[in-house]
């Protein structure tokens, strides 16, 4: 029985390290990388009758190191560290050579967001697309980068004057005008304040999702899906309203008074009796009665509390086998 008794720490021990071993999921990883991200948007291209794109070491540089950006500050932006934007960034790394450089980004992040969704979903503006889709592009770069189960991707393609097959040849004292439509350069995450009815919107800006605007405003995605009207597979272009919170303004509802019934005296006459007897007749009031029926609230466990739940099982089970093994032995 001593001995017994000698063992019990270590099994109370044992049962508190599984536990622990179960204290949390792993941390996600990207589903996809960068060269996945180049392949998918180079698949676009073919489809639509344009040459795949090279891959250029500085491109996926800068892209990557937006996309790391983003991750640490979780959100999705243009602007990177310091303010910069695309094509500074790109020149940063050394796309070009020093030469004059057009270069267009696109990005996108969600929950779990692969580099389909974001093309065939986010990127279905004509901004966007020409991004992707641009016959004077030669070069891409791509980055993807990951906060929690948070997917930031990053897609910059471009071209250089000089750069073999561009088109883009420059003539001696000419001034070079890069062509229109490449997106803008900065497209900063602007955060918007409560009206006077306490509504509050959300203007939807370049490379913006329904989840990133959710997750920067810290509301269920599934609430501002429903304010909207909108599911996740809605597509949403700059310049759109995004409803955050709906307006606090009081909706007044007037209710009725119940009907009073006032009873109205009648006479009978009997021959002979001249004396007259009003009788009254009551309508009956209907009285509605109320009835409250309770509804138990389920007890819902998030999938990060599960680990916690299941280890306070476990360690409850074990205490309660020891103990009844330890009384067992005590009877013998």
């Amino acid at each position: 029985m001593d001995a017994m008794k000698k063992w019990i720490p270590f099994l109370l021990l044992g049962l508190i390290l599984f536990s622990l071993s179960l204290d949390s999921p792993p941390k996600s990883l990207p589903a996809e990388d960068a060269f996945t991200v180049v392949a998918a948007v180079n698949a676009f291209r073919t489809a639509n009758g344009l040459p795949a794109l090279q891959i250029d070491n500085s491109l996926m540089a800068a892209a990557q190191a937006q996309s790391d950006h983003q991750a640490t500050i979780r959100q999705v932006t243009h602007m990177g560290a310091g303010g910069t934007n695309a094509t500074q960034r790109a020149i940063a790394y050394g796309f070009g050579g020093g030469a004059h450089v057009l270069v267009s980004e696109n990005i996108a992040g969600g929950i779990n967001l692969t580099i389909n969704q974001a093309i065939y979903q986010y990127w279905q503006d004509s901004l966007h697309l020409q991004t992707m889709l641009n016959p004077a592009a030669l070069y891409i770069g791509a980055g993807v980068g990951v906060a929690d189960n948070y997917v930031y991707i990053t897609v910059d393609t471009g071209y250089y004057v000089g750069a073999p097959g561009s088109g883009a040849q420059a003539a001696p004292g000419a001034t070079y005008a890069p062509p229109a439509a490449s997106g803008p350069a900065t497209d900063p995450f602007i955060v918007s304040t409560p009206r006077e009815d306490g509504a509050l919107i959300h203007v939807v800006g370049y490379g913006q999702s329904l989840i990133g605007i959710a997750n920067t405003y810290k509301v269920q995605v599934a609430e501002v899906l429903e304010l909207n009207g909108l599911t996740l597979d809605s597509i949403i272009y700059p310049g759109d309203e995004i409803v955050i919170q709906p307006s606090h303004t009081p909706t007044l509802t007037g209710t009725p008074e119940p009907a009073t019934t006032t009873p109205t005296p009648s006479s009978t006459m009997t021959p002979g009796d001249e004396t007259r007897t009003p009788r009254a007749t009551p309508t009956a009031r209907n009285t509605a009665t109320a009835s409250a029926t309770l509804t138990p609230t389920p007890i819902v466990i998030s999938p990060e509390q599960e680990p916690v739940v299941v280890a306070a099982v476990l360690i409850s089970l074990g205490v309660f086998l020891v103990v009844v093994f330890s009384s067992l032995l005590k009877r013998n």
